[in-house]
């Protein structure tokens, strides 16, 4: 059963007047002194998970959080991204929402790129600082207005250059934008940020009035021209998010002007609506642009009709991301919305989730997929009201990028969410989190399913190959007031994606929000981990 839309312009304008844009703004540490998170009550406890070997904590030197309701513990790392070298597959670049900087105007950390780089097939990471993205990173001119970076996205082009995409937005102001870093040394070492769109701040930093949140941004690179495109999400004061892409040509030095990629020639009944957002580019073999994203899809702007519904689209693009058409390819149904969270939750939990796809491009057939999780399995009562969520992985294939498979259901675990997908040589691989190894129904374990691309519609009957080695509790950093029942909420936050990257090796890298921390080094906390996985189907 559909849920009510996330996308209406209703959900929209209640967000934008109680906490602003529904975006990464709400998910800092909170500094309220009557709070306490999970990880304050293990300091200098000896850590309760055991070798987390043969996963690999991609974090080294982790700061200690300086104040607010984490204060002491070891600083949190989220929503990771990974990308492989496609022509090194032993040189991959990691990234997450860090916030082991302190933020002296805000008193407080808060988020800051870092990229984790290993050559060596990902046994062993450096973490490097991004230069100058925000206020506590030195930055000047316009961006010594940002207080936070994240939404983290890395992509590799040509001559062992990476790209690194950043949210970026003030804390004291609307300002927000998208950038851009780069590396020309496979991750090791990074240039100042290039500016790729703001909005609310002047070229000195002060601010301005704005009705745009820019969010959730993403990144991909064509290797044969050099192009670099950027897709993101506009939210708009009207209750309207408009998802748009810019390119650049030169290296990521300059920026084409935003275009917008949801159909802008005005709404017509049952069509796609303005209300979009979770966009993930990729490039196609020949240089198209395909761009999925999350929306929408009514009879008319109020989204209030028993046909009404929420769709995963792909957007193509044939001119280099001047046009664009958009194509419906698979029905998403919502998660419940939690009232104390006021976000979609899983059932016993407390951190957010969403049903955004993830895209995948095998750069050797050019074969299409694309997955999202969703609960329309879950379970309702006769008034629509969710009894247990039962949160499922799907995917869907094309060839062509106009013709499209049923959705396939991946597997039959338990609650899976954030699914990430990668694809090579014909092999696809998806991996998620789950709750199927929990009897407690609280802890999570990360978990992948991988085929053959020819025996996609078989993938539901694949074996789940579980990647951690022990079930870990989400609610361990990241602590809210709820809502309605006005109780502490353990483990609001821990990232809205998790990533995969599979290189031309055969070797799987899923890099994921673990909750362990390290134990022997450091007490449970978030960090980017992952593992070099070699695919045997």
């Amino acid at each position: 059963m559909a849920q009510p839309l996330s996308h209406s312009p209703g959900v929209y304008n209640a967000l934008l007047a109680t906490a602003g844009p529904p975006s990464d703004d709400d998910t800092a540490i909170s500094l309220n002194p009557a709070l306490s998170a999970l990880c304050q009550s293990q300091i200098g406890q000896l850590n309760v998970y055991r070798n987390s070997r043969p996963n690999v904590d991609e974090i080294n030197h982790d700061g200690v959080v300086l104040a607010g309701s984490q204060a002491g513990c070891s600083s949190a790392q989220n929503e990771t991204t990974i990308a492989v070298n496609p022509f090194d597959s032993q040189n991959l670049v990691s990234g997450t929402n860090d916030y082991r900087l302190f933020n002296s105007r805000e008193r407080r950390n808060d988020g800051s790129g870092l990229a984790y780089t290993t050559l060596d097939g990902g046994r062993t990471w450096t973490d490097v600082q991004l230069p100058h993205l925000n206020y506590q990173t030195g930055a000047t001119g316009a961006l010594s207005d940002m207080d936070s970076a994240g939404d983290p996205a890395i992509a590799f082009g040509r001559d062992n250059t990476v790209y690194y995409a950043n949210l970026v937005f003030s804390r004291l102001n609307g300002a927000s934008g998208v950038v851009v870093s780069t590396s020309h040394d496979g991750g090791l070492s990074w240039n100042d940020p290039s500016i790729v769109h703001l909005d609310g701040v002047d070229n000195n930093g002060n601010p301005l009035a704005t009705g745009v949140f820019n969010d959730k941004e993403w990144i991909a690179v064509d290797t044969r021209s050099g192009t670099v495109y950027v897709t993101w999400t506009q939210f708009l004061s009207d209750g309207t998010s408009p998802v748009v892409a810019a390119s650049s040509t030169d290296g990521g030095k300059t920026w084409s002007t935003p275009v917008q990629i949801n159909p802008v020639s005005g709404f017509t009944s049952g069509g796609i609506t303005p209300y979009s957002s979770g966009t993930i580019p990729q490039v196609g073999r020949h240089g198209e642009l395909y761009v999925a994203y999350e929306s929408a899809v009514c009879v008319s702007l109020l989204c209030d009709q028993a046909t009404d519904h929420d769709a995963i689209i792909m957007a193509t693009s044939m001119d280099g991301g001047k046009s664009f058409k958009n194509q419906e390819i698979a029905v998403n149904y919502d998660f419940p919305v939690n009232n104390d969270v006021g976000r979609d939750t899983l059932t016993g939990e407390n951190f957010r989730i969403n049903s955004f796809p993830q895209f995948a491009v095998d750069p050797s057939t050019g074969a299409l997929f694309v997955t999202w999780a969703d609960n329309r399995n879950g379970s309702y009562d006769v008034n629509g009201n969710s009894i247990k969520t039962n949160g499922d992985v799907f995917i869907v294939n094309s060839r062509d990028g106009r013709h499209w498979s049923a959705p396939a259901k991946v597997s039959s675990a338990a609650d899976e969410v954030f699914p990430a997908i990668a694809a090579n040589h014909g092999q696809v691989a998806v991996s998620f989190y789950t709750r199927a190894y929990d009897a407690s129904g609280i802890n999570l374990d990360m978990a992948y399913v991988s085929v053959e691309a020819e025996n996609l519609s078989e993938i539901g009957e694949a074996r789940l190959h579980r990647i951690t080695r022990e079930s870990e509790n989400p609610q361990i950093q990241f602590v809210g007031i709820g809502a309605g029942t006005g109780k502490t909420l353990q483990g609001v936050f821990i990232g809205d994606y998790t990533a995969v990257a599979l290189g031309d090796d055969g070797v799987l890298h899923p890099s994921w929000t673990d909750f362990r921390g390290l134990p022997g080094v450091t007490s449970p906390n978030q960090d980017a981990y992952t593992q070099a996985i070699e695919l045997d189907n």
